[in-house]
């Protein structure tokens, strides 16, 4: 039974508990359409399933389509895929059943998690209940229960619950040692871009356990130990994952310095905590089409950078609790110089907030307890997060019925670009010559529902037209099927294609909903 007493926030607690279990439900039924980050992960689950090594993504080599290369998938991180995998083999689901069952575990898992950090870093259970209820109110919250965006979905589970540990560790034993060594390898699994969290997160405990005494040899010491799991961590990451291929840091060009190199990472407590980026459809990297312009979205970076660190100055100076003022300011500038350092040297890194969601996450106490202070601050945000809840409540219902209408394939996932009859076809040519065809696709999402078959899945979003026209595919490697957009059928991206492949000289074009199958026999 509840006491009075105790009784607000857990009955708060027990409202974003059903409602999220109301949300896996759905998703359950109508799993979530992919991203293409997790949908390269899913070609090497599938390939996997076959009996292939870990983690070897495999593609037609170009000098003989009739033989793969087999790559080592190190541009993401393996997370992603493999706790679906492991869901599919426990309980025997469908790839987008278990991506429902990982949507729904982790985001309950990251809720519990940021709840019990925000009690360690000294807020009451009422102020870090409705931090939670306003976390969930957000679009990023969300978002993977209607687009599956991979590892941001892990990465909010083990987030929070890290963090809480860190703030747990009172002195250095083994067991401290145990969990910051595990803490890395768990962390990079479920995303790779954890390294710069993980720093932050390790800076917090030699912090937290050498500030109590002046003496530099006691820093040192403190240092020289903690360094000893978390170098064995990243020495594992390093040699058994990341020099095995390429990965975003590798790609670089001449360092470039503009606008957003700075303030993005500067504006990401208000950024990324408060949805921002999605709610415009990115500031600087548009999935779809741009909202705001370049010179609107720089002025608006720089409102939101003046105001971050207008909140993290006031927060240091006002808030009673030093936990909190610690985990921020470390977070914040760890995750602001290494993203800046990512942006000036060009490595392929976007300009999303997404990447910055854990000082988001950080800020929501913080901002909450700063907004309490005042009554019109309290209006202000009420009225602010009531438009919130208005907007992620009609968001979701629009995007679940486009899920609902969307076709689905043997996956199980919803195929927001390809209607049911032109997967239906696929499935069926699929099956028709397993092991004899190569089916050629433009997007990794589609590459998923060919089980029988190889796939060759071609970039042309990252091609220039000169390049595009430098594509050769030499040899043979029975009947090709390639399903072409219908802008790519009337821009001559198709066209193109189809002459990629040299010893293919006929091909046959049929109309497939919104898409064209362009196939041709040996």
């Amino acid at each position: 039974m509840f006491s009075l007493k105790s009784k607000p926030y857990r009955i708060l607690l027990l409202v974003i508990g059903t409602i999220t279990l109301m949300l896996g439900v759905l998703i359950f039924v109508v799993p979530p359409n992919p991203f293409p980050d997790p949908s390269w992960g899913f070609q090497v689950m599938r390939y996997m399933e076959q009996g292939h090594a870990f983690n070897l993504i495999p593609s037609p080599n170009p000098a003989n389509i009739a033989i793969d290369n087999t790559d080592f998938l190190s541009w993401w991180s393996p997370g992603q895929y493999l706790l679906p995998y492991l869901f599919k083999i426990i309980f025997g689901l469908n790839t987008g059943k278990a991506v429902a069952l990982t949507v729904t575990l982790c985001s309950i898992l990251g809720l519990a998690g940021y709840y019990q950090l925000f009690k360690r870093l000294g807020f009451t259970n009422w102020l870090s209940a409705i931090s939670i209820a306003f976390i969930a109110s957000q679009a990023y919250f969300i978002l993977p229960f209607i687009f599956y965006p991979g590892g941001e979905v892990l990465l909010f589970a083990f987030g929070g619950w890290f963090l809480y540990y860190c703030f747990g560790i009172q002195k250095l034993n083994w067991q401290a040692f145990v969990f910051l060594f595990l803490a890395g390898l768990l962390g990079f699994v479920a995303k790779s871009s954890v390294l710069w969290m993980y720093a932050a997160g390790v800076a917090c405990v030699w912090i937290n356990l050498s500030a109590s005494k002046k003496n530099i040899q006691h820093w040192l010491r403190n240092g020289v130990l903690l360094a000893i799991p978390v170098l064995a961590a990243v020495a594992i990451i390093y040699f058994c994952y990341i020099t095995k291929g390429v990965n975003p840091s590798n790609a670089d060009g001449p360092w470039l310095i503009m606008p957003e190199t700075f303030s993005f990472p500067l504006a990401s407590p208000l950024l990324s905590g408060l949805s921002i980026d999605e709610i415009f459809n990115g500031l600087i990297y548009h999935p779809d089409a741009a909202i705001l312009s370049y010179t609107w979205s720089i002025v608006l970076l720089a409102l939101l950078a003046f105001g971050s660190v207008f909140f993290v100055n006031s927060v240091l100076k006002h808030l009673p609790n030093k936990d909190y003022a610690l985990a921020l300011i470390i977070v914040y500038i760890t995750g602001t110089l290494f993203f800046s350092y990512l942006y000036i040297k060009q490595a392929d890194v976007s300009f999303e907030g997404r990447h910055f969601r854990v000082i988001g996450l950080l800020t929501i106490p913080g901002l909450i307890y700063w907004v309490s202070k005042s009554k019109i601050a309290r209006i202000v945000f009420g009225m602010v997060w009531f438009l919130f809840i208005c907007w992620e409540t009609s968001y979701f219902k629009i995007e679940y019925k486009v899920n609902i209408h969307s076709g689905h394939g043997p996956s199980g996932l919803s195929q927001q670009a390809y209607d049911q009859l032109t997967l239906n076809e696929l499935s069926r040519l699929d099956s028709l010559h397993p092991n004899t065809a190569l089916f050629v696709t433009t997007a990794p999402d589609l590459a998923i529902e060919i089980r029988n078959n190889r796939v060759l899945t071609l970039s042309v979003q990252d091609m220039s037209a000169q390049e595009l026209k430098e594509v050769k595919y030499t040899g043979k490697a029975g009947t090709i099927y390639m399903l072409m957009p219908e802008v790519y059928q009337k821009n001559g991206v198709a066209y193109h294609i189809s002459k990629a492949f040299v010893n293919y000289h006929h091909f046959t074009v049929k109309k497939l909903g919104n898409n064209y199958l362009y196939s041709a026999e040996n």
